[in-house]
C-alpha cells in the first residue's frame, strides 16, 4: 500500500491509503483510512438535503442539495463537538450518477485532497421523491480532543 496525506494532528489522522494496484482515476479519492484506538466514533444516517425547518431544498438541484448535506453534517457535527475533518467513511446514494461532477464540487469545496473513504450507488428514488441524494457519514474525533 502506498502512503497519503495527513490532516492537522488535533484530528483523527485521516491518512489515505492507496494500493497501487488498484488504481481509481477520481482526485481525493481513499480507498483505506485506519482510525486508531481511544478514539470516539459518531455515526450519521438519514442526511437529506432538508432545512432545519423540514422543507426539502434545493428542488431538482444536484449540486445545492449536496451542499445542504454538507451544511447539515457540519453543524450535526459541531454539536457533538466534531467537524467535516472528522469524518473518515461516507455512503452515499443518489438518483442518477451522471450528476456525480455535481457531488463532487461540492466535496473538493469540504475536503480539498484527501476525501473520506466512500461509497456511492445509484438508485431508483429516495424516501421523499424531491431529494436527489442522501449521505450516511462516519465521523472519529481523537482522544486528545476535548
Amino acid at each position: 500500500m502506498g502512503g497519503g496525506v495527513q490532516l492537522k494532528e488535533d484530528y483523527v489522522m485521516r491518512t489515505a491509503i492507496n494500493s497501487p494496484e488498484y488504481h481509481v482515476p477520481i482526485d481525493g479519492f481513499s480507498q483505506l483510512i485506519p482510525v486508531e484506538g481511544g478514539t470516539r466514533l459518531l455515526l450519521l444516517s438519514g442526511l437529506t438535503s432538508r432545512s432545519f425547518e423540514g422543507e426539502v431544498v434545493a428542488l431538482g438541484d444536484m449540486r445545492g442539495q449536496a451542499a445542504q448535506i454538507m451544511s447539515n453534517m457540519k453543524h450535526i457535527l459541531a454539536e457533538a463537538g466534531a467537524s467535516l475533518d472528522d469524518v473518515v467513511q461516507i455512503r452515499t446514494y443518489i438518483t442518477d450518477i451522471t450528476r456525480w461532477s455535481e457531488v463532487e464540487s461540492v466535496w473538493k469545496g469540504c475536503w480539498g485532497e484527501v476525501w473520506p473513504v466512500s461509497t456511492m450507488v445509484q438508485i431508483s428514488r429516495l424516501f421523499d421523491v424531491r431529494q436527489l441524494i442522501e449521505i450516511e457519514a462516519v465521523a472519529a474525533i481523537p482522544s486528545n480532543r476535548s
